[in-house]
């Protein structure tokens, strides 16, 4: 188990492995550096790379590497509290000898902290390789009788689909309303479109939206009736062909660094003409007109006809 996952959890004797950490190590870490706006075409930050260059960015490079590590510092720090605060009777740690390292080294890592906590406590040997503390006698209470053990020789595995369960995360179907049932419905052919690059996808996008259960199959059959008729219907169905350039759900920056996102655009062939599809259900509204036209605004302003 990790200790992130024990974490508020108590066991009778824990076993802590690899109690060597680097405090200081992480995985590709950045920080946010403020730059000049007019030197950087009106950018206020830039992501960097976190290392010890920060130290040199002046004053605020040196407030972001002092905040960072102490973060760091801290996270660690509750981290091995964690660890060493599940067990109620007993707790292994294994850890590393590091007291070869140089001080500023060794404080860096979980295995120089318990090097400088048994040299504070005047026990520390180079040559003693265990420790221990306490008192190892059992504390819990002793179970009072002895059931009857019963070993299974045989591994049987049932396969989920053969269960028969199917837990369904978009319930608009089964409410109680119309209206909540129109909504979700609406929804979940937004989501299977935003899928979809060409009519041939159809079949596995459904069985993606099955399988993930998302939907059950009765929902499937629906659904999926209703999205043959959008990219088989003669007025959209050149859209859906693989001849195109096809955008799903892609955003858009604008001059002014407003992000929009329509469902689909779509670059035909041969004059990469640029075709707008949005998706509604329910009701027209002028709204929906006016969005498009925003869409078609941006494109226009990025040489797309």
């Amino acid at each position: 188990m990790t200790i992130h996952k024990s974490k508020g959890l108590e066991f009778p004797v824990v076993i802590f492995p690899y109690a060597d950490l680097d405090i200081y190590k992480e995985i590709e870490p950045k920080e946010w550096l403020e730059i000049d706006k007019e030197k950087y075409n009106g950018f206020s930050h830039t992501l960097l790379n976190f290392n010890k260059d920060f130290e040199f960015f002046g004053e605020q490079g040196q407030h972001i590497f002092e905040n960072h590590k102490a973060e760091q510092e801290l996270d660690n720090i509750n981290l091995l509290y964690v660890a060493l605060t599940r067990p109620v009777e007993q707790l292994y740690i294994i850890s590393k000898n590091d007291s070869a390292l140089k001080e500023d080294a060794k404080s860096k890592k979980y295995s120089g902290l318990l090097i400088n906590y048994l040299e504070h406590n005047n026990l520390w040997s180079d040559s003693e390789l265990t420790y221990s503390f306490g008192d190892s006698k059992k504390t819990s209470k002793e179970t009072t009788s002895l059931k009857e053990t019963n070993i299974q020789h045989e591994f049987i595995s049932t396969s989920k689909e053969h269960h028969n369960i199917k837990v369904v995360t978009k319930s608009g179907f089964l409410w109680d309303t119309t209206q909540e049932e129109a909504i979700e419905k609406g929804n979940l052919i937004h989501d299977i479109m935003s899928h979809i690059e060409t009519k041939n996808d159809v079949d596995e996008v459904i069985q993606d939206f099955i399988s993930s259960s998302t939907i059950n199959p009765e929902q499937a059959i629906e659904l999926k009736q209703l999205v043959l008729q959008i990219v088989n219907h003669t007025a959209l169905k050149t859209f859906f062909t693989k001849e195109n350039t096809i955008y799903n759900e892609r955003d858009i920056i604008t001059k002014e660094g407003v992000i929009l996102r329509p469902d689909r655009v779509v670059i035909t062939p041969p004059n990469n003409d640029a075709v707008i599809l949005d998706y509604k259900t329910g009701l027209e509204d002028k709204k929906h007109a006016q969005q498009l036209q925003v869409y078609q605004d941006v494109l226009k302003s990025m040489n797309l006809q």
